[in-house]
């Protein structure tokens, strides 16, 4: 079975455009065309482009994709082997992602919390006239002191 390009941007959520430029980059190996000349999508390169979009959506930078590719077009153990080590590197930098993205969550819920509190204060007047330094003193008292590492 062979997919157009609308069907295949659609089924992974790419512009056909953003299709065009990933083969453009070299990021897909070249498509087949039709009688028409048109290009002819097949199974194997739908997956292709979806781990190419799962990497770019997890920020791996271009040139390092440029460089999977070339490994994945080369055969043998040795580009298995670097490929490998390609994604453990940026299963690492991910780690270190999520965990800063956890952090900074907890942060914007205690300041959610903080705002909840703070709505419920007798003196409304007292919280309309505080400043962004007095409310971010307070929220550091909320919080039983802060630490920004």
């Amino acid at each position: 079975m062979s997919y157009t390009a609308g069907e295949v941007a659609a089924k992974l959520g790419l512009s056909k455009d953003g299709l065009r430029y990933y083969e453009k980059e070299g990021l897909i190996p070249p498509i087949a065309r039709d009688k028409s000349g048109h290009r002819a999508y097949s199974e194997s390169d739908v997956d292709w482009i979806f781990l190419i979009r799962c990497l770019r959506d997890t920020d791996m930078p271009i040139f390092k994709i440029k460089q999977y590719v070339s490994l994945a077009m080369e055969s043998g153990d040795n580009s298995i082997i670097e490929r490998r080590k390609m994604l453990k590197e940026h299963e690492a930098v991910l780690d270190e992602k999520i965990k800063t993205f956890q952090k900074l969550q907890k942060l914007i819920e205690k300041k959610v919390e903080f705002f909840d509190d703070t709505l419920k204060a007798d003196d409304q007047e007292a919280i309309r006239c505080m400043d962004y330094i007095e409310e971010w003193e307070k929220f550091k008292v909320f919080l039983g002191g802060f630490k920004r590492d």
